[in-house]
């Protein structure tokens, strides 16, 4: 389902700039600077260059837990690769790391949305001005509480398999 919200996201960034970019001025900012001003300017076309990052994020997103099923040994949880965990170890943490990679997928699609809208709001504003440090600072932040929780909750796996003699390798 998370993955779900997250294609329906580029997808929605997809009709965001196909339906704005023939009322879009010929210029339009493409490069903003420390404090948040337009210092370089380009075509409108420029939008899709956002919008593929975007797709290559929300793609790496849903490739980790193919990877975790298909190829455990390419996929690290901290210092651990998911293939070093038992098979049963593996089975539980597989579910977490689905979770994990939709929500940080959410959160990377979001701060995508936010400033690709801020980026087609400002480049018809009269003196354009990206405000940046709340999508980068949500993204941010997000993006560690996700990470935290669930290697918190995939660290509580591997620790029950230490007092649980079945789990061992």
């Amino acid at each position: 389902m998370l993955q779900l919200i997250s294609l329906v996201m580029v997808i929605y960034s997809y009709f965001l700039i196909q339906t704005t970019i023939p009322k879009l001025p010929p210029r339009i900012p493409t490069h903003y600077n420390a404090a948040g001003m337009a210092d370089a300017w380009g075509s409108p076309d420029m939008l899709w260059t956002l919008l593929l990052a975007q797709a290559a994020t929300c793609g790496v997103f849903l490739l980790v837990p193919y990877l975790g099923q298909r190829f455990p040994g390419t996929v690290h949880l901290g210092r651990r690769r998911l293939s070093d965990f038992s098979p049963d170890q593996r089975e539980r943490i597989l579910p977490l790391l689905n979770d994990m990679a939709g929500w940080l997928g959410i959160v990377m699609n979001l701060f995508f949305v936010f400033m690709l809208r801020q980026v087609i709001q400002q480049a018809t504003a009269f003196i354009p001005h990206l405000q940046a440090p709340l999508p980068l600072a949500l993204s941010v932040g997000g993006t560690v509480i996700v990470t935290v929780y669930y290697l918190r909750k995939i660290t509580k796996v591997a620790k029950e398999a230490l007092e649980n003699p079945r789990d061992r390798q």
